[in-house]
């Protein structure tokens, strides 16, 4: 579920992002055109599906975690779609975060 949650939001940002790339004929516009709009419905989609998550029985602890890997998905849809470069800044980041679970999980 969690999982999911992260994927949602990271595909939504890719959409915010776009929005914001793009020239707008007024500040209307800008925050009322179908990537904004898109992009709120999947980031509250995702909230939504985390709070069933919890409600299930998921941990805070696992539930937290796993919301910290939409960081690494960003990363790599940010290459995908708008070919932003994975700068060695952007690999040390997400090693830490992975190194970040790994050692959560292990205490």
């Amino acid at each position: 579920m969690f999982a999911l949650s992260s994927t949602i939001a990271a595909f939504s940002q890719m959409l915010l992002k776009k929005s914001a790339m793009m020239e707008h004929k007024s500040v209307i516009r800008e925050y009322l055109n179908w990537l904004v709009i898109v992009g709120y419905g999947m980031m509250f989609a995702g909230m939504i599906l985390g709070i069933i998550g919890y409600g299930k029985g998921v941990a805070v602890k696992s539930g937290s975690v796993m919301e910290t890997l939409g960081n690494v998905w960003v990363v790599f849809l940010s290459w995908l779609f708008f070919k932003e470069p994975i700068t060695k800044k952007k690999i040390i980041g997400n090693l830490l975060i992975i190194a970040g679970i790994i050692i959560f999980n292990l205490a």
